[in-house]
C-alpha cells in the first residue's frame, strides 16, 4: 500500500512538473502591455524575445498602436485569431487581474507576470494577488510572479528569452532561478562573463504559484538542465524542499545563496537549544540532509558552479598542485587542508619523471613549483605526469605571469591535457594585468578558473562533498518501542494545568517513557525528605533545585556535586537555600532533586527545538554550562535517519574527546546514536514539545553507565 501511494504521489509530480512546459516551452507568447515606446518594459521585452528568435508565433496586445516593431499588435488578447499558450504581463498592477481573468477564458494555459504591486507591498497588493491566484487554480493555469523578471529557454528548439535582462544568455546545462528580479539580472550578467551557459533561467518573485520546489521538480526530470543554481529569500514548504531535494541531488548537484542569514525566532532565555537555533541553523539542516551545496555568496555559488557544470567530479579528496610562484602554491596547499582536501605525496615514479623533465631548482614535492620562468611545454608535460599518478584524484594548476611566458600557450596547453583524463583540473591565473587572454582560453575550453587559489580549493572540496553524497547509503528512519501513552497523558495534564514548564519529574518519566535512561533521582521538598532520599539513592549525591522560576540551574548556584555525607548534604542545602532567596525565587515553587553522583564522564548536549514550518530540529554537541560559548553542536530536522544520528556524531569538532585521548577509552557512541534517534521519535509523536534540553547526558564507556543528568522541556497546545 506505501510503495502504492508513493507512486501515484510521484506521478501527481510528473504531472506537475511537466505543466511547466506552458512557460518554458510554450509553442506561442503574446506579450500584453507591449509597447511602441523604447526604454519602456513592454518595449525591452518584446524586443528581448524578437532577438532571441522564438522558435513560434509572437503576439504584441497594446490597444493604441496596429504595429509594433513592424509585427502586428491586438487590442486585447481575446482579439488573437490563434491559440496563445504564454501570456506575459506587463501592464499597471490595476488592470492586470482583469486581464488574467481574459486571459483564463480566453484559453491561456501559462502567465508570466513581470507587474509589481502585490504582496510585497501590503495587504492590499496581498488581496488581489490572492484573487489572481483563485483564477489561475480554477482554470488550471501555471504562473510564474508576479513582480519579476522573467522566463528563460535556452533550447535551440524553443530560444525563449521573455525577460528585461540586457544580457544575452549563452546556451549551456544550468537551470537557474532567482527570488529576486534585480539580482537575477546581475546573475546572468556574471553568468555571461564567466562563459557560463544557462539552459533555462526563472525569476520567480512572489512565487504566488510557481515556486522553486516545482522548478526543482521540473528540472529534474529534464535531461537538459545537469546543475541547478539557486537563490532564494524565504521558503514557501521546506519540507516540501528537502524531500525534493534529496531525490534531485543524487542525479543533479543544486547549489543554492540562501539570503537573511540572521536567527529569528529563538527564545535565547529559555534553553541552549533554543539559544543556539535559529532559521538559519534550520536551513543548514535542511540543506545538509537534502544534500543541497549552500554557497554565502554569489560569487561562491558560480565558483562552485563552473566546476559542477564544466568537471567530472572527483573520485576522492587527493589533489595536486601544479604552480610557477611558491607562495601561492603554498597558500593553495593550506586552503586545501582547510577545505578537507589532502595534498598528496606524489608517487616516486611520478616525481623521478618530473626530476628528468624540469629545470634542477624545481620542486618535484607537491605543490610542484615549476619557478618563474616555466614554459607553457613544462607546464603540459607536468600536468599529464600527475593526472597519471594513481595518487592524484584531481589537480590545481596556479599561474602568475611573468613577461616571458604567454598565458595564452598556458592555457591551451592545460586544456589540451585536461581533456584527456576524467579528472577534474581547476586553474589559477592570478594578477590583473597579462592574464586575461588566457583565462578567456580556459573559459574558452571550459576549464574553471580562479583569481586566488582559495576559491579553486572551495570548489574542489564542494566537488568531493557532493561525490560523497551522490555515493552514501539514504538511511533509515525506524521506530522503537515506547510508552507514548504515558508521554502524552503527562503532557495532557500538564496543558491542563496551564503549565510552560515541566517539573524535574515529569520530564524524567517522559525521559524514561521514550528509552532515554535518565540517572537515579528524587524529588523533594522538605530536609528531611532529601536526607531519607539520599539514604535510599546511597552517597556520594548531587544535590539541585527544581522551580519553574529557575531557567538554568547553574545561574543561581543551584547545583551541588559530590556530596559524600549527611553533613555536606544539609550544608548545601542551606547555601543553595540562601542563593534562591537572594534570587527572589518564590519558596512556594521551590522544590529540591536528590540525584546519584556519575563520575569522568563526557558531557554532552541533546535537544529538540521546533521551528516554524520546519518542524523539529534535533541538537547534539558537547554539553555541560559552557554549550553557548563553544557552540560546538550540530542539528538536523525530525526524522533522523540513522545515517543522520552518525553524522551529527562525527560532525562536531569535540568528536576526539569523546573518542578518547591519551588512553582513554571511547565512549558508547551506540548509545548517544541511540538516544538522538528515539529523541527524533519523541519529536514527532508528542508535538506539544516546543523545547527541550538533555544537557548533560554522562556519556562512558559503558552503555549502561551513560545517562542523562539533566533535563528541561517546555510545552504548548498545538492549534
Amino acid at each position: 500500500m506505501v510503495n502504492k501511494l508513493q507512486f501515484i504521489y510521484h506521478e501527481f509530480l510528473n504531472i506537475m512538473s511537466q505543466s511547466l512546459d506552458v512557460i518554458f516551452r510554450p509553442k506561442s507568447v503574446a506579450i500584453i502591455g507591449a509597447s511602441t515606446r523604447k526604454g519602456t518594459l513592454g518595449r525591452e521585452v518584446f524586443d528581448k524575445l524578437l532577438k532571441s528568435d522564438f522558435n513560434g508565433p509572437i503576439y504584441p496586445v497594446n490597444p493604441k498602436a496596429l504595429y509594433i516593431h513592424s509585427v502586428k499588435a491586438y487590442p486585447r488578447i481575446s482579439a488573437i485569431p490563434d491559440k496563445v499558450e504564454l501570456a506575459v504581463i506587463i501592464v499597471r498592477k490595476e488592470l492586470v487581474l482583469d486581464i488574467v481573468k481574459e486571459c483564463a477564458e480566453f484559453g491561456v494555459r501559462g502567465l508570466v507576470i513581470l507587474t509589481a504591486g502585490f504582496k510585497e507591498t501590503g495587504e492590499k497588493g496581498a488581496a488581489a494577488e490572492r484573487e489572481i491566484v483563485e483564477i489561475i487554480k480554477s482554470y488550471g493555469i501555471r504562473m510564474i510572479g508576479p513582480n519579476c523578471m522573467g522566463v528563460i529557454n535556452t533550447d535551440p528548439d524553443i530560444r525563449l528569452d521573455a525577460t528585461f535582462a540586457p544580457t544575452t544568455s549563452l546556451p549551456g546545462n544550468i537551470g537557474l532561478v532567482s527570488q529576486s528580479g534585480a539580482l537575477g539580472q546581475t546573475i546572468l550578467e556574471h553568468a555571461q562573463e564567466l562563459n557560463l551557459g544557462v539552459s533555462m533561467f526563472a525569476s520567480v518573485g512572489n512565487k504566488a504559484d510557481v515556486s522553486g520546489n516545482d522548478l526543482l521538480e521540473y528540472w529534474h526530470h529534464d535531461p537538459s538542465v545537469q546543475v541547478i543554481l539557486m537563490y532564494l529569500e524565504s521558503f514557501g514548504n521546506p519540507k516540501k524542499f528537502i524531500q525534493l531535494a534529496r531525490e534531485v541531488s543524487f542525479k543533479k548537484p543544486i547549489i543554492v545563496v540562501k539570503s537573511g542569514r540572521t536567527s529569528s525566532g529563538a527564545r535565547a532565555a529559555m534553553s541552549h537549544t533554543g539559544a543556539l537555533a535559529g532559521m538559519d541553523v534550520a536551513f543548514d539542516a535542511l540543506f545538509k540532509q537534502g544534500g543541497v551545496i549552500r554557497a554565502n555568496t554569489i560569487n561562491e555559488m558560480f565558483d562552485i558552479a563552473m566546476g559542477m557544470a564544466n568537471l567530472p567530479l572527483p573520485k576522492g579528496n587527493r589533489v595536486a598542485i601544479i604552480t610557477n610562484a611558491g607562495g601561492p602554491g603554498i597558500m593553495a596547499a593550506d586552503a586545501c587542508e582547510s577545505n578537507g582536501l589532502e595534498v598528496v605525496e606524489l608517487s616516486e615514479v611520478s616525481k623521478s619523471k618530473l626530476k628528468r623533465k624540469l629545470v634542477p631548482d624545481a620542486s618535484v614535492n607537491n605543490p610542484v613549483d615549476l619557478l618563474a620562468g616555466a614554459q607553457p611545454d613544462e607546464f603540459q608535460f607536468t600536468l599529464n605526469e600527475v593526472l597519471q599518478d594513481e595518487n592524484v584524484d584531481s589537480a590545481i594548476v596556479i599561474f602568475v605571469a611573468p613577461i616571458i611566458t604567454n598565458p595564452t600557450e598556458v592555457a591551451q596547453k592545460i586544456s589540451q591535457v585536461a581533456q584527456q583524463y576524467d579528472k577534474p583540473v581547476l586553474g589559477c591565473f592570478m594578477g590583473v594585468k597579462g592574464v586575461a587572454t588566457g583565462i578567456e582560453e580556459l573559459q574558452r575550453q571550459k576549464i574553471p578558473t580562479y583569481p586566488f587559489p582559495e576559491s579553486a580549493a572551495r570548489t574542489l572540496a564542494a566537488m568531493v562533498s557532493y561525490c560523497k553524497w551522490q555515493q552514501k547509503e539514504p538511511g533509515k528512519v525506524s521506530r522503537f518501542a515506547t510508552n507514548e501513552k504515558l508521554a502524552q497523558s503527562i503532557i495532557e495534564q500538564a496543558l491542563k494545568q496551564k503549565k510552560e514548564y515541566l517539573n524535574d519529574d515529569e520530564v524524567s518519566n517522559i525521559l524514561r517513557a521514550y528509552n532515554i535512561p535518565f540517572v537515579q533521582s528524587k524529588l523533594c521538598k522538605t530536609l528531611e525528605q532529601i536526607f531519607e532520599a539520599a539514604k535510599t539513592i546511597g552517597f556520594p549525591v548531587v544535590l539541585k533545585v527544581s522551580s519553574k522560576d529557575v531557567i538554568h540551574k547553574s545561574e543561581v548556584n543551584g547545583v551541588k556535586l559530590g556530596l559524600q555525607t549527611t553533613d555536606d548534604l544539609n550544608k548545601a542545602y542551606h547555601e543553595m537555600s540562601d542563593s534562591l532567596r537572594n534570587h527572589n525565587i518564590s519558596h512556594d515553587t521551590i522544590f529540591y532533586i536528590v540525584q546519584e553522583m556519575l563520575h569522568d564522564g563526557r558531557e554532552v548536549i541533546m535537544g529538540i527545538q521546533k521551528v516554524p514550518d520546519f518542524g523539529a530540529l534535533i541538537m547534539f554537541g558537547l554539553g555541560g554550562i559552557y554549550v553557548e560559548v563553544l557552540r560546538d553542536v550540530t542539528f538536523r530536522i525530525s526524522p533522523l535517519t540513522d545515517i543522520d544520528a552518525d553524522e551529527m556524531i562525527k560532525e562536531i569538532k569535540g568528536l576526539p574527546i569523546l573518542q578518547g585521548v591519551r588512553g582513554e577509552k571511547s565512549v558508547a557512541f551506540e548509545t548517544i546514536e541511540q538516544v538522538l534517534l528515539n529523541l527524533s521519535q519523541l519529536s514527532l509523536d508528542l508535538p506539544e514539545i516546543v523545547e527541550m534540553d538533555i544537557n548533560p547526558f554522562m556519556s562512558f564507556p559503558e552503555s549502561e553507565k551513560s545517562k542523562a543528568v539533566d533535563a528541561r522541556i517546555r510545552i504548548a497546545r498545538q492549534e
